[in-house]
């Protein structure tokens, strides 16, 4: 049941994030979300309900965050630039299964510097960029407690709905 529920809330929060990422709030929960998820299930392994419950509350950080920084929110939103590039690198090492340990712990802190740099240099192309690339992200993982996806099959899904989410939001 906990693999469904967490399935499910993946796939729902993806959904929403491809298509309405630029709706900050739902930007900051769905970086906290994925990257608490992430987090979780690499420091506990085999514990759905743990990284779940985790998970949750990453998401309510990220959405105290952007609430409170109400003159800094430019810097809020680079630091969940951050959180949801560490956590898009973190389901990419995941999927791909390449790397544990220090070596996945490295991608996560790179892709967590790319997230930042984005939403540092191209505001609004980052958010757009980051927030399909997240959405993507949680919809294959949401899928994933469904049905087991190869690596390859996972990626190039996430790459085609990221493609989809860019598109959709760009032209909004």
């Amino acid at each position: 049941m906990e693999g469904i529920t967490s399935g499910l809330t993946g796939i729902a929060l993806g959904v929403a994030v491809l298509l309405w990422g630029r709706n900050v709030p739902l930007f900051a929960a769905a970086a906290g979300f994925l990257a608490g998820f992430s987090l979780a299930q690499r420091v506990i392994p085999g514990e759905l309900a743990t990284a779940l419950i985790v998970a949750v509350v990453a998401a309510l950080i990220g959405l105290v965050l952007v609430a409170l920084a109400r003159s800094g929110t430019r810097l809020v939103l680079q630091i969940m630039g951050a959180v949801a590039g560490a956590g898009i690198a973190l389901g990419l090492v995941q999927w791909l299964g390449s790397a544990s340990g220090p070596m996945a712990w490295g991608i996560a802190f790179i892709g967590a510097l790319i997230g930042f740099g984005l939403m540092a240099r191209f505001f609004d192309l980052g958010i757009i960029l980051l927030t399909s690339l997240l959405g993507a992200s949680l919809i294959v993982n949401g899928w994933g407690s469904f049905m087991a996806l190869p690596s390859g099959v996972s990626t190039v899904i996430t790459l085609g709905l990221a493609a989809i989410g860019f598109f959709y939001q760009h032209r909004r």
